[in-house]
């Protein structure tokens, strides 16, 4: 039969030769027209064609003709959601089999003529077996699953949900009481970051502020400054080792620990409320069923450090006490007391990365009550910048134009080290009891060295390669650790009562031993006959020591009462509750300026390299004791008592409101060690209360599209650091605390729209405004005709509003992931403008708020194959423009250009339990720059700046960070 078929075919396709041939003969020449169809053929080649398909298709369709394919859908009976792995085979072969993709399609091919038997097997699901009788046919054949019903001799307690699956975190987002964006953990080990800091820059809204050596380190959320939220851990609020501010550097969280990443854009009144922003929360791994084991182990490199090398200190010569903590604060210090080893630096060929991440799971005991989970990781990185700034000087020249006192160019080198640890034990006592504990260890060490070449633009500079050049050598140890323990339980007290409750012990602290930086200075130019010159480097002050740490401790408490009835026949849901918090900051400052000695001759020291106690003396007693008492040297506390009250009443099942307010009285107080008679603001406290409410709809359009709109109040205190009246000077201009400072407050609106057509599938659209009063932003203040000081001040109110749209599809194989977000602020503040008559100004200016973008986009193009065990992602981050630096001076605040970063991850299962993955970050090493918007005057002439690109504005700032390269091996047990 079919041997027949295919010469029927042969036998026809010559007949359509034939009938060509003549048709072209008797149209001579003339076109061929057929209906909705316009071809052009040839007599002779045509018919040739025909033959050579003929003959080519002929031993195919003899081979195959006897196999075909089978394809179709396994979804869930009830729910209709796709089965993602779900495995498809012929009972009878093995070999022709598949794995349900993402979309829940399966496709068998090569199936055999006759009957066969389809298996499809799902854990947790009752197997099916079908029949099928192929004919020489596609079949199309969709298959619903039934869940299996065990009949067990003793009921389980305990059930547990896998809460680090995609299609845990849709349902997560789909049926929470708020506006929140989840990212499960499968898809945060599948990203190309390793750190829940670069994790952020993927969710709708989300923009990262970076470090030094370009790494992601800080949130923006929906524009608002990282001040504007908080970090949780598991539904806890966790302290910051930052020593100046509140918010948590979120590149301390590594990825390997964490099961989901919740970003909460809407507060109710159970949470806290100092969120205008938003809130972060981590969700730490937990007990899984049965015993599991997951292990990773990593290694790879810096492109940026392996082109130009990677040079640093041993931190193992660093002193972590300063001399007056040695040996008391009268202390008068001698040159001999500090090491000089830390500028000894080293060179290490290729230095490669480490990663490696342990996690052990298990439940216990006959009824699975015993949870228990322990995970590890540890990762040792170096990092490494090359960057060029050009220092304005503080005071622009006439007519408001930007000028420039000095050119720096600096390169990065830094090791992370980071650690993280977490450990969860639960236990259910008895039905509608349950406890658990878990403890939080998070450490990151940075040694840092920066190697900087400082071009003066003001003194002895005639012109290109002339005037003073400066060399900074700057050493940095800087460790940060979190230790939070938490104690929680759960009891279901009567029917329709129950409550929760934790006890909360953290500390976070900061560290930064001999913070030491010094510098060489060298005339350079030419001589007479044209020659070029550079005198010998000699040793300039000032050489700086310090040490610096800070802790910040908590005790609080939560406990939240929950009475479920009704009213009118519908479910009504009170809930009520408090908290309290105490927080002690205790800060430490001690600085140490050193002076260089003068040689015999009363020159200055010539440099030869080697630096050594005998180069340095004190200028004084003062100087020697190290700042004894310097205004950051301090303690402060801070007590917050919040209560409230919060009703979900379920309007129908379709519709439901929740609304209640929020009380939170705040009580702060800080004390330094400056008399208060002579410096204001030495010592103080700051009290106030905030009632804050909120109120959410929720409308189900369908069972897979909600529409929810919310209003919240919300506040932001100013961190212990910005209060106190110290002055520190720093790479531009000196920092100041602002005693005066007011909280923040904000009335925040939200819509979204939420389609999820399937288990892993979603379309959101939202929209938000916000009414920020008081805001707090750093600016520069003028304490004279050039003295400026940057201080935290409360501008005038502001507005923020924008909107989201975020898109997750999968189609077989293949999936798209995308969220674009468009922000736009208002605040109007005074500026200064220094006219061409030397006279300046006050003027007011609107502008965005600091660090806001009005533009940012994710957009992940995917490939999942499960029966290979084949992943891929290619994943792309846009930021837009956004304001980084505030000048006093209209016109003239520093902007960051938009960027655009590319970065791809993959991952093959090699055999049943093992995966090898890499990760790619900044394929396209893209730079950060940062521009003034004017007209650019340099670049040409006596003062023509460098790695200028454009004439309309001018480059001050320019970083590359290069590729980094991770691969490695997973297991899962």
């Amino acid at each position: 039969m079919n041997f027949l078929f295919a010469l029927k075919l042969f036998i026809w396709l010559d007949n359509v030769a034939r009938n060509l041939t003549k048709l072209k003969t008797e149209n001579s020449g003339d076109e061929y027209k057929a209906k909705n169809v316009s071809m052009r053929f040839t007599n002779s080649t045509r018919s040739k064609k025909a033959y050579i398909f003929s003959l080519v298709l002929l031993p195919t369709l003899l081979f195959n003709s006897s196999y075909g394919q089978i394809r179709g859908k396994v979804i869930d009976h009830s729910t209709k959601e796709p089965l993602i792995g779900a495995t498809v085979f012929i009972k009878d072969n093995l070999k022709i089999n598949d794995v349900v993709r993402l979309d829940g399609s399966y496709l068998l091919n090569n199936v055999p003529r006759g009957k066969s038997i389809v298996v499809i097997n799902y854990v947790g699901y009752e197997p099916i077996e079908t029949e099928v009788n192929y004919d020489g046919k596609e079949v199309v054949l969709d298959f619903g699953m039934k869940t299996q019903d065990i009949a067990l001799s003793e009921v389980s307690v305990i059930a547990h949900q896998d809460g680090a699956t995609d299609k845990f975190a849709r349902s997560r987002e789909k049926n929470s009481e708020n506006i929140m964006n989840v990212m499960s953990g499968r898809t945060i080990e599948r990203l190309p970051d390793i750190t829940i800091a670069s994790v952020l820059q993927r969710v709708s809204g989300v923009t990262l502020e970076r470090t030094a050596t370009g790494d992601a380190r800080y949130a923006v959320i929906r524009g608002m400054d990282q001040r504007y939220n908080y970090t949780l851990v598991n539904g806890i609020k966790i302290p910051s080792p930052d020593n100046k501010y509140r918010y948590v550097p979120m590149d301390m969280f590594p990825t390997e620990l964490m099961e989901r990443l919740e970003v909460i854009k809407s507060l109710t009144p159970s949470m806290e409320g100092d969120a205008i922003g938003g809130a972060m929360n981590l969700v730490l791994k937990d007990a899984s069923s049965k015993f599991s084991v997951n292990a990773n182990v990593g290694t790879g490199y810096s492109q940026l450090l392996s082109d130009r090398g990677y040079y640093n200190f041993d931190r193992k010569v660093v002193n972590h006490q300063s001399p007056a903590d040695i040996n008391g604060p009268y202390y008068v210090s001698t040159p001999k007391d500090f090491t000089y080893k830390n500028f000894d630096y080293k060179e290490k060929r290729f230095p490669m990365n480490t990663v490696l991440g342990l996690t052990l799971s298990n439940r216990f005991l006959k009824k699975k009550q015993l949870g228990v989970v322990v995970a590890g990781s540890y990762q040792n990185l170096y990092r490494g910048s090359n960057n060029i700034w050009f220092r304005p000087n503080n005071q622009p020249q006439p007519g408001n134009v930007p000028s420039f006192d000095d050119i720096f160019a600096r390169k990065y080198n830094t090791n992370q080290t980071r650690y993280g640890a977490h450990a969860k034990l639960d236990y259910h006592l008895a039905k509608g009891h349950h406890i658990s504990l878990y403890n939080l260890f998070m450490e990151l060490d940075e040694t840092q060295y920066r190697h900087t070449i400082d071009t003066s633009l003001s003194i002895g500079r005639s012109g290109s390669g002339t005037g003073n050049t400066y060399v900074l050598d700057r050493s940095r140890v800087h460790d940060q650790s979190i230790y939070s323990s938490t104690l929680q339980g759960d009891d279901q007290l009567f029917k329709k009562l129950s409550v929760n409750w934790s006890a909360v012990y953290s500390l976070a602290k900061s560290e930064k031993p001999d913070w030491s930086e010094y510098q060489t200075v060298q005339v350079v130019g030419y001589d007479a006959e044209g020659n070029h010159f550079a005198t010998p480097p000699v040793l300039n002050i000032p050489f700086y020591r310090i040490w610096t740490r800070n802790s910040d401790r908590n005790y609080a408490g939560y406990v939240n009462l929950l009475y479920k009835t009704k009213i009118f026949d519908r479910n009504l849901n009170i809930k009520v509750g408090g908290l309290y918090r105490d927080k002690f900051r205790d800060n430490h400052y001690n600085e140490w300026d050193l002076i260089p000695n003068n040689s015999s001759t009363g020159l200055p020291l010539v440099f030869d390299g080697v630096l050594s106690a005998d180069k340095f003396h004190f200028n004084g007693t003062s100087a020697a004791q190290g700042g004894r008492v310097n205004p950051l040297t301090y303690t402060a506390t801070e007590i917050i008592m919040a209560y409230y009250i919060q009703g979900q009443f379920f309007v129908n099942p379709r519709f439901e409101i929740l609304g209640g307010v929020r009380v939170e009285n705040t009580s702060q107080g800080w004390k330094t060690i400056q008399d208060p008679k002579i410096t204001y603001g030495a010592i103080g406290d700051v009290q106030y209360q905030d009632i804050l409410p909120s109120l959410h709809f929720k409308y189900k359009l369908t069972e897979k599209t909600n529409l929810r709109l919310s209003y919240f109040k919300a506040l932001n205190r100013p961190g212990f650091f910005e209060y106190v009246p110290f002055t520190v000077v720093s790479d531009n201009f000196s920092l100041s605390g602002n005693p005066i400072l007011k909280h923040a407050t904000a009335n925040n609106f939200d819509f979204r729209l939420e389609y999820f057509p399937t288990a892993l599938d979603q379309v959101l659209f939202g929209a938000f405004y916000k009414q920020i009063y008081d805001p707090i932003e750093t600016a520069v203040e003028f304490t004279g005709t050039s003295s400026a000081t940057l201080k935290p001040f409360n501008f005038s109110n502001a507005t923020n509003y924008g909107f989201e749209f975020a898109l997750t599809k999968y189609w077989g194989h293949i999936g798209v992931s995308g969220n674009y977000t468009y922000t736009h602020s208002s605040i109007t503040s005074s500026k200064l403008y220094y006219d061409k008559n030397y006279v300046t100004h006050t003027t007011d200016q609107t502008r965005p708020l600091q660090g806001q973008s009005p533009h940012v986009g994710n957009a992940s193009l995917l490939y999942k194959n499960p029966k290979i065990g084949l992943d891929l992602q290619l994943a792309y981050v846009y930021t837009g423009r956004k304001i980084v630096f505030l000048s006093p001076y209209k016109d003239l605040d520093y902007w960051q250009r938009s960027v655009s970063m590319l970065d791809f991850s993959a991952e093959k299962r090699i055999m049943k339990k093992f995966t090898l993955y890499c990760k790619i970050k900044n394929i396209l090493n893209t730079p950060i720059i940062v521009e003034i918007m004017q007209p650019n005057i340099y670049t040409t002439g006596k003062f023509a700046l460098t790695d200028q690109e454009r004439s309309d504005r001018i480059t001050t700032r320019k970083d590359y960070y290069g590729q980094t390269y991770l691969a490695g091996l997973r297991y899962k047990f």
